[in-house]
């Protein structure tokens, strides 16, 4: 029984895995550098009626937004950016890099300090909420495999569920379900950091993994993961690598309960 990456998951209602936080793209750069500008200079025929610090939390926002969509360096480079703003175009003489008053200098490094501080807390709440649907996620796929389960579906639905499940939490080109005795010894995936492939490259066969379904303390088969060839050499994600083996340990428990 096999399950490949290009195939539906009929068993299991796939989860869109979590998307890694925003990478700064050449367009982002682009968006955190030049916004603060064109803000700022859309703000200049209000200099006269706005107050500094209302200047300078509206650029705070901008801020805000570029470290939602870059990442920590976007929120930097932005909040550098509007400190650099808000000096050119609010702060006396206007069109330079010069500072004369005292209240301006304070204003433009409060700006980018504070610039600084939110955009970094932006981006670990961010990772943090990313990090929490991450672990919904896992706990849903468990959650799946046991409502079949408890609906008294046959081991082999049983299995091909976390076939699905496994190729799409892992991105494999395939995985299937195999009872001992087994043909060929294959790298055990289990809780310690394993190593896909060696930095040789190494065969074909050597992006094949093996991942056991124990049951009653005893192994009564295991899934081979077939991993994409763009893996090798990488490491499996730890969270990933945990609910994999969560999945497997929990079918061998129901295969040998009889509650599959």
């Amino acid at each position: 029984m096999r399950s490949g990456r290009g195939r539906t998951c009929r068993t299991t209602a796939c989860v869109k895995p979590v998307e890694p936080f925003a990478r700064l793209t050449p367009w982002r750069l682009a968006v955190a550098v030049g916004v603060p500008f064109v803000v700022a200079a859309a703000l200049v025929p209000l200099r006269s009626e706005m107050l500094a610090s209302n200047v300078a939390l509206v650029l705070v926002v901008v801020v805000v937004a570029s470290a939602i969509l870059g990442g920590r360096a976007g929120g930097a480079l932005s909040a550098l950016a509007s400190a650099v703003a808000f000096d050119v175009f609010f702060t006396r003489p206007y069109g330079s890099f010069a500072i004369n008053g005292r209240d301006d200098i304070e204003t433009t490094v409060l700006l980018l300090v504070v610039g600084l501080v939110v955009g970094e807390l932006v981006v670990r709440m961010y990772r943090s909420r990313m990090h929490a649907l991450q672990k919904q996620h896992e706990l849903d796929r468990i959650q799946r495999l046991a409502e079949l389960a408890a609906g008294g579906e046959p081991p082999g639905r049983l299995i091909r569920a976390v076939e699905a499940e496994l190729t799409h939490l892992l991105d494999l080109e395939a995985c299937w379900f195999e009872r001992p005795p087994f043909v060929a010894t294959l790298p055990v995936l289990a809780h310690g950091r394993v190593r896909i492939a060696g930095d040789d490259g190494g065969p074909a066969e050597s992006r094949r993994l093996e991942l056991p379904v124990w049951g009653d303390g005893r192994q009564i088969g295991r899934f081979v993961l077939d991993l994409p060839y763009d893996t090798f050499g990488m490491l499996i994600p730890g969270d990933d690598r945990a609910t994999a083996i969560a999945l497997a340990d929990q079918l061998g428990s129901l295969l040998v309960n009889g509650t599959a």
